[in-house]
């Protein structure tokens, strides 16, 4: 199976590759510049111009022949304008190119309380709002697709545990369970055509999943 993988090179995006490969999946690794694919060919994936804010017909080409594509992409910059251009607008052209391009499956990663902002903290709200808005579209596309809603982010060192249910309370977890998480939904009938918040937990990612209701 092809798996295309936007943000490849973000540091959720680079896990989530690392673990694709070790599932001997074939990935194309979606990045801005040929500079950024550099540990991409390191992990064995194959590094494919894809930036959402750019042409989206670049990303049609990007997404052919590819069973499964994920959006781990998000603005590196807080400013409204930046976030809007890629976790809004850019992940809505990389929906209608996957359309586009006959992809199958389509796993995009959000945020928790995207869902419902006036919840999420006011420091990021604007971020929550432009997801909000390609969640939406997402769910109204002819995609099979699945939302994953992590909590806070953090670099701490991959547990394979985690909680998982439909809305959570506010919570942390770690750049790796999520990655794993993403990928294992690749397997889990469960999670096709819905979305999910993600935490740290005590349950193993693979019968978190497996037991979301």
């Amino acid at each position: 199976m092809q798996v295309t993988v936007l943000g490849s090179s973000g540091r959720t995006g680079m896990h989530i590759v690392r673990l694709l490969r070790a599932m001997d999946y074939s990935v194309r690794a979606g990045v801005r510049s040929r500079q950024r694919g550099e540990e991409a060919v390191r992990l064995g994936a194959l590094p494919v111009i894809a930036d959402v804010a750019a042409d989206p017909e670049e990303l049609v080409q990007a997404f052919d022949g590819s069973q499964v594509v994920i959006n781990a992409a998000g603005a590196g910059d807080p400013d409204p304008a930046s976030v809007n251009l890629v976790d809004r607008d850019g992940a809505i052209s990389a929906i209608r190119a996957a359309e586009k391009a006959g992809v199958q499956r389509y796993v995009q990663l959000s945020a928790q309380f995207a869902d419902s902002p006036d919840q999420g903290d006011r420091l990021v709200r604007s971020i929550l709002l432009a997801k909000q808005i390609s969640d939406s579209i997402l769910r109204r596309s002819s995609l099979n697709w699945t939302v994953v809603r992590p909590g806070t982010l953090t670099d701490h060192q991959a547990t394979g545990r985690v909680k998982i249910a439909g809305h959570l309370e506010a919570g942390r977890v770690c750049r790796a369970d999520v990655a794993a998480v993403v990928v294992g939904v690749l397997d889990e009938p469960l999670t096709e055509n819905r979305g999910f918040d993600v935490h740290s937990g005590d349950v193993p990612v693979g019968a978190a999943l497996a037991a979301l209701e």
